[in-house]
């Protein structure tokens, strides 16, 4: 009686599936440490710069973009500061840089605002977004 032992089948296939899960094995941890080295969400960079009018009683802030990033019209808050309380400033207009009425404050763009005529001595101004302050400064009214 002649013994035919054919194991070699079997071998073949259970190194296959070794290679296949060393593989996947491999594969998720490259995946896992590639999204670590992804950049994070950065913060909006805006460079502002502001000038104050006086026509009668009414006071007009008016912040002119001069270079970075872009922000949505309705995310800009201006706000003062006067002992103790804060005042949201009612803005009045946003053009661009031709003088056209916009809904984004973008390169050239102006934002308009108006203090109330209750405000005077010394305020804190701030000119914001929802995650960040773009400018601030301090102000004698």
């Amino acid at each position: 009686m002649k013994l035919n032992n054919k194991d070699d089948g079997v071998t073949s296939v259970v190194g296959e599936m070794l290679l296949i899960a060393l593989v996947l094995i491999l594969v998720s941890l490259f995946a896992a440490s590639a999204f670590n080295l992804l950049p994070g969400n950065r913060e909006t960079v805006i460079d502002v710069s502001m000038d104050m009018a006086t026509t009668g009683n009414d006071t007009t802030l008016y912040f002119w973009h001069k270079g970075g990033d872009w922000v949505d019209g309705d995310e800009l808050t201006a706000s003062l500061t006067n002992n103790g309380t804060k005042y949201v400033l009612e803005k009045l207009y946003l053009t661009d840089c031709r003088n056209e009425t916009k809904t984004v404050f973008d390169l050239g763009g102006c934002y308009a605002v108006q203090i109330p005529k209750t405000i005077s001595g010394n305020s804190s101004l701030r000119l914001s977004t929802s995650d960040s302050v773009i400018y601030a400064k301090e102000l004698i009214l």
